[in-house]
């Protein structure tokens, strides 16, 4: 239970940082990094800049665009990508709601897709969309499209695009949220930004000394009580032992604090007795 507290006081803080009307991070970095005369979701956007990689057009993302986009690379390829896990307010939505419905009435999207090539083959194809003239994230954004909903029943206020918001609200939280094993369909498919951190994540484990959840082979007994509480499906059983794909963790924590014999822990590869995948 005190794990589960300490993840929602993780996205409420979330919430404070960077959902109107508080924009914590927006007013700091704004008033001590670089100036942007306003704050709002889109001042640290890391989806704007992605969009625009392959042209110019990043140099129109802003500095602190750009800086987020540096900073979620940094610490997730040393320390995992724990503003997926721990900070973000829409997947922690998303999976709020993924554990209301009982498993019967829910899809594993894991079994149904391939869903690393998805995810990556989405992220591929959204990295490439300004060349095809399809360079409009916040339409579909899953983290503006929370805001919108909760300024819209808390604020009143009504905004621009409500109907794709509305799709997307749909799409992310009900279809891939509610109805789905873990809440996170589409953090596990369509989400660029966790996967631009999940890249980074993967790329962290050839460099000593970077953090990541590891299983301790030697203690697993195969239980599977990791692969049914990871919210991204991220883990199975091979041989009896558990596997976790680094490419879809999001270091939240769920597996090593429903692992009855803590056999996964999360630490540094220059750890010896904690083993990879």
């Amino acid at each position: 239970m005190g794990w589960i507290l300490q993840r929602l006081v993780g996205y409420f803080l979330g919430f404070l940082l960077f959902y109107e009307p508080f924009m914590c991070f927006q007013r700091l970095t704004s008033n001590f990094l670089f100036e942007t005369g306003f704050a709002s979701i889109h001042v640290p956007c890391a989806r704007i800049p992605l969009t625009n990689l392959l042209t110019v057009g990043w140099r129109e993302a802003g500095p602190n665009s750009l800086f987020f986009c540096l900073l979620l690379a940094v610490t997730s390829l040393w320390f995992g990508p724990l503003f997926c896990g721990r900070l973000c307010p829409a997947g922690g939505f998303s999976e709020l709601l993924g554990s209301i419905l009982p498993a019967k009435y829910k899809l594993d999207w894991s079994k149904l897709v391939p869903v690393l090539p998805l995810r990556y083959g989405f992220f591929a194809g959204f990295l490439a969309s300004v060349w095809l003239g399809f360079a409009t994230p916040c339409i579909y954004c899953n983290y503006y499209a929370l805001e919108i909903f909760i300024n819209y029943f808390l604020l009143g206020h009504i905004l621009n695009n409500m109907l794709s918001l509305a799709a997307t609200f749909i799409l992310a939280n009900i279809l891939l949220g509610l109805f789905a094993i873990g809440g996170r369909g589409y953090c596990q498919m369509l989400c660029p930004v966790g996967t631009y951190c999940s890249l980074f994540h993967y790329l962290g484990k050839y460099l000593p000394g970077t953090f990541a959840m590891k299983v301790e082979k030697n203690l697993c007994i195969g239980c599977g009580k990791c692969v049914r509480s990871c919210p991204m499906r991220a883990i199975s059983i091979t041989e009896k032992k558990a596997v976790i794909t680094h490419q879809l963790c999001i270091t939240c924590g769920q597996c090593q604090h429903n692992c009855p014999m803590r056999a996964i822990k999360y630490g540094s590869n220059i750890a010896k007795e904690a083993q990879d995948e």
